[in-house]
Formats: structure tokens, sequence, C-alpha cells
């Protein structure tokens, strides 16, 4: 009886400390190790719910309850400010290179290992950027051509004959050299008249790939109408692209959102941006213009914080709280993306993306993450 009680026990300790070193495997892994704090004021504490961070006599570090995980590097940056927006515009991003979105199968692309998602960038040395260049560079190749592809930020060099098809060659891939969509835009530094938007890459529809940009504009966008989200379906803003009303250049497509400058400055008080460490789980708004006036403030709650993409497009998970908002839209619907987030004063993040199978919710990215690939993205 005592040996089964024993055994009862071992098992039940090695379980339990199993999952211990699981979890602390996790924070330690997954926490940042370099936080920026604001030049004038110091470090004053910080929180990646459920962990914390505190000043100790070793420094700044993470503490989940009592138990210290790992310290933290700590780096004086001055806090920036910037004109939180909460406007549709609209992208027209052209491609460097051409994306390939599909590729017939047993054609001379297909025999060649050329995928969806890859992108031509030259074609018998000859570098191309529409689909009408590579048309006419494989009509000049009628025995080999020679294909430069960038997949995974390498190139990949492939050799094909292509087929002769309706009296034309084909090499046997559907291609795309350009993107266009709505947004909302998140910020704009009105010093610079560096913009930042949409919070996540502009991706080409098919294959769900960032399209490549060569360069791009930003134009004035209106709001017509609301396709509302529901449980397994996702919304969506209905707006037009404004003819002959470009606003700005684009520089950057990241992870983060996409970059440039504005042509001309738009109105509106500045506020600070939070570190990521100052961002709290609780009450916060949006700024989103959901019927083609000027954007209105509504309530949200941030759920969660998602220690595994502090730098990317799903750092936080929030949740739509606004009667007003669930009442129109659902909750999140595409084409708010970028909307900005603010909370205790402070430009925080922005919304990317909507959970299909609850639009009430959906995640954001750290303003914090915008602003560094915005200056990563745009170079004076």
């Amino acid at each position: 009886m005592i040996r089964k009680q024993f055994k009862i026990f071992s098992g039940t300790a090695a379980a339990l400390t199993a999952v211990f070193i699981a979890v602390f495997g996790y924070f330690y892994a997954a926490l940042p190790c370099d936080i920026n704090v604001d030049t004038s004021a110091g470090f004053s504490g910080g929180s990646f719910s459920p962990v914390v961070l505190r000043q100790t006599a070793e420094g700044v570090s993470y503490y989940l309850g009592e138990l210290r995980i790992k310290t933290a590097e700590v780096s004086e940056k001055p806090r920036r400010s910037v004109i939180p927006c909460g406007t549709p515009f609209g992208i027209k991003v052209k491609s460097d290179g051409v994306m390939v979105i599909e590729v017939a199968e047993k054609s001379p692309a297909d025999k060649s290992g050329i995928k969806p998602g890859d992108v031509i960038v030259s074609v018998n040395g000859r570098e191309v950027f529409t689909n009408s260049e590579i048309g006419e560079a494989v009509q000049l190749s009628a025995k080999c051509t020679d294909i430069v592809l960038r997949r995974n930020g390498g190139d990949i060099s492939v050799k094909l004959v292509p087929e002769k098809n309706g009296g034309t060659l084909k090499i046997g891939a559907w291609v795309r050299d350009s993107a266009a969509g709505i947004g909302t835009l998140t910020f704009l530094d009105p010093e610079t008249m560096v913009f930042g938007g949409l919070g996540h890459a502009v991706n080409d529809v098919t294959t769900g790939g960032a399209v490549p940009l060569r360069s791009g504009e930003i134009t004035t966008a209106e709001i017509y109408d609301v396709v509302k989200g529901k449980e397994g379906s996702a919304g969506e803003l209905c707006g037009t692209i404004l003819p002959n009303s470009d606003i700005g250049e684009l520089s950057g497509n990241t992870p983060a959102g996409v970059f440039g400058r504005l042509s001309a400055p738009v109105e509106g008080e500045t506020v600070p941006v939070a570190f990521r460490q100052e961002v709290n789980t609780g009450a916060a708004t949006i700024l989103a213009t959901i019927d083609g006036g000027a954007p209105r403030e509504y309530s949200i709650e941030i759920e969660r914080i998602n220690l595994l993409d502090l730098n990317g497009s799903k750092g936080m998970v929030i949740k739509i709280t606004d009667n007003g908002l669930l009442k129109k839209t659902g909750g999140i619907v595409r084409g708010m993306s970028g909307s900005p987030i603010l909370q205790n004063g402070m430009l925080v993040g922005a919304v990317t993306h909507v959970l299909v199978s609850d639009p009430t919710r959906g995640y954001a990215v750290f303003a914090e993450s915008m602003l560094d690939n915005c200056e990563m993205s745009v170079i004076d």
C-alpha cells in the first residue's frame, strides 16, 4: 500500500516538475532579451501579463510571481510622438520582380521546379518587373530559358524549354506584378511626414506571401458600405480608391505594416508611443472609420499579450466591446487593419487580423514594433 502511494506521489511530482519546466522554458524563450525605456524617465516597471518587469540589484528582470525568469538588457531611447489617424487609404503596390501565383501541372515551369510564391527577377539575364516583360523575354528564348527566382530571401537559377501554345512560347506559370487594396492609416510623424499603416504586410491574394515592394503609392479612399462579420465569415469595409488622389509614396512592406511619406500633413494632436512593456491587458480604444466620414473612437479590451509574436502582427489579442461598433460591423472587419489602438493616452498598437471564428476578437501589432520596422524601411 505504501509502495503504491509512493508511486502515485512520485508520478504526480514528476508531472508537476515537467509542467513547471515547460512553463519556465516557454517564458524564458519567448520574453525579449532587450527592452527600450524612455530616456527622460528611465525604467518604471512593466508587464507582459502574467509576467512583470522589476528593477532589482541584478538589473531589470522578468518575474512570474516571485520566480525570477531572466534579466533583460535595458536601452534608453527617446520617447516618440505621432498623430494617430484611423482614416482609410488606398494602397497600390508594384512588385520588385514578378510573383508566380500558379503553375500548370507538367508544364516547363513545373518540371523546372518553379513554385507558387516564387518571384521571377530575371529571364536570360534581363531584369523583369511586369507580366509583359516576362512574356517578351520568353519569346526570345525558344531553345532554352534561364530564369532567376527569389525564394525565401535567396536567389535560385533554373533552366527550362518553353512550349509553343497558340503561336506563342509559354512556360506554364501565371504571374502577377502588382497589388491594390484598402486599409487604415495608423500614424503620421508630423516632423518627418513619415506614416505607418495596415499593421501587417500587403500579401498576394492567391499565394498569401508578402508582395516584394519595388514602388508604391497610397491614395485617398472612401468607405461607402459595411459587410457585417459573423461567426465563420469575416466582414468587410466596402470602399473605393479615389482616382488621381495620391497622397504619399510607399517605401516599406513589412510584417508589421506598410510605411512611407505623406505629401501633405493631416490634422490631429500628437500622442506618445508606448513601449511594449507599458501595454497592459484591460480597457483601451481604437480609432476607425466605418462610414466614409471622420474616424471615431470605439471601446475595446486588450485580452492577452502574445509573447511569441512581440515583433510581428499578432502581438496582442483584442476584443471589441463597443456596442455601437458591434451593431454596425459585428466586430473587426477587413479594411480596419491599421486602426490605431490607444491606452492611457498613448498609441500602443494597431488592429491587424480578425478571428473568423469570433469576429468580435482579433490580433493587433505593438506600436513600438511598427515604429521599429518604419525606421528600417524609410531612409532619409
